[in-house]
């Protein structure tokens, strides 16, 4: 078994010296680096520039310096209970181990409790715009969309009496992307409780994807959902993984927290090698990022908080038609593009134009027109030449 010490004992500085960061990044072979042609800056999927904590990439070297790839669940054995360990020491929230449930990833967590907890013609009901993995399940599966905006008036709050309104004898669920993405909105306690009183009155299965939480920054709290009171919990499954906080979503280990006991039901009716299984690389790194990364964590969230006030600043500055609500949470920046006049999907313009990829609004749900996401989980040298080139192409039309 390997052994990890009870703190990071590797230095925190969280990126490379800025002067190899870019030669790095274009040998890399991941579809952020790879989807467009070389002159274009990436800014899109959200995957950090910044490499990977080194105890994460202590624990997978070790493994494969071992030769260690036989059948291998030692690490994945331990990660329900450090998971469990974690969540009580950051957020206060203690789950039941033996409702935790490893899955390969959060969206095969997301969509495998939403085939459990609804049929087909069933109502979701989801907070646009949202990630747009949310929307095609939904619809993939033949399930429908309740569309409940958030408040963009508002910094993109969660609107009570709009959820109320939405919810139909159909309804079976609630998608919950908290922290938010794309906004960045890290929902409080009010809205929790309002999202909990509608699923209690409704009896929902409440879904919370909350891999975001660990990239909450200072001025926000995050709260697991399932903290709002029991009754939450027993209606809740909560997803979790390390991917997003420590930059290991190639490794492909997520945890889900199966408060819903119709999903657990469904869960142990079906045939035990359908869903496959967490390999050894992704369990042993998300193990190392939960038992020794926060130093690196709390450096590399010093660094990205850092980042977006940079950018708020220079978009204040040199392009003040940008509307931008500082993100609570994550490291995306969730960009009101209307006033230029870039048309409903201003990232094309601006991937044609500024040779800049950024993630389509469109593509977030109808309330996403006009809108584009940006990654700034980058080094302050790449964000720079990023902005650089968005307003030199808007003011040269």
């Amino acid at each position: 078994m390997t052994e990890y010490p009870t703190g990071d004992t590797v230095s925190p500085e969280p990126c490379e010296p800025l002067s190899a960061d870019l030669h790095r990044l274009r040998s890399l072979t991941s579809i952020k680096w790879t989807m467009h042609e070389p002159d274009v800056l990436p800014a899109w999927v959200a995957d950090m520039d910044l490499p990977p904590a080194p105890v994460v990439v202590e624990a997978v070297r070790a493994l494969a310096d071992r030769g260690d790839f036989g059948y291998n669940f030692c690490a994945a054995a331990r990660l329900p209970e450090v998971f469990a360990e974690r969540q009580a020491r950051r957020y206060g929230w203690r789950p039941d181990v033996e409702r935790l449930r490893l899955f390969c990833d959060v969206m095969q967590a997301v969509q495998t409790a939403l085939w459990l907890a609804t049929g087909p013609g069933d109502g979701v009901v989801i907070f646009t715009p949202v990630y747009p993995p949310f929307l095609t399940s939904v619809a993939n599966t033949g399930r429908r969309i309740i569309d409940c905006p958030l408040d963009p008036a508002a910094g993109w709050r969660l609107d009570v009496d709009r959820l109320a309104a939405a919810i139909d004898d159909r309804t079976r669920a609630v998608l919950l992307c908290h922290p938010h993405n794309p906004t960045g909105r890290c929902f409080d306690d009010a809205e929790l409780a309002a999202v909990a009183e509608v699923a209690a009155r409704h009896d929902l299965t409440v879904i919370s994807d909350e891999i975001w939480a660990d990239l909450t920054y200072p001025g926000a709290t995050f709260r697991p959902f399932a903290t709002i009171g029991p009754d939450a919990a027993a209606r809740t499954v909560t997803i979790s993984a390390a991917s997003k906080a420590f930059n290991v979503a190639g490794l492909r280990c997520a945890v889900a927290h199966i408060g819903a006991a119709r999903v657990a039901e469904g869960l142990g009716a079906l045939p035990d090698h359908l869903l496959g299984a967490v390999g050894s690389p992704g369990a042993e790194a998300t193990l190392a990022a939960w038992t020794a990364g926060d130093g690196w964590l709390a450096a590399t969230c010093d660094h990205l908080v850092a980042q977006r006030d940079h950018l708020a600043g220079r978009l204040a500055a040199e392009l003040p038609e940008t509307g931008f609500s500082l993100p609570e949470a994550t490291y995306l920046a969730w960009l009101d593009l209307r006033e230029l006049g870039l048309g409903d999907d201003p990232a094309a313009w601006l991937l044609a134009h500024a040779r800049v990829a950024l993630s389509p609004g469109p593509d977030f749900g109808v309330h996403g027109r006009g809108f584009a996401r940006l990654n700034f989980a980058t080094s302050r040298e790449i964000l720079d030449e990023i902005v650089d080139r968005l307003v030199t192409a808007v003011r040269a039309r």
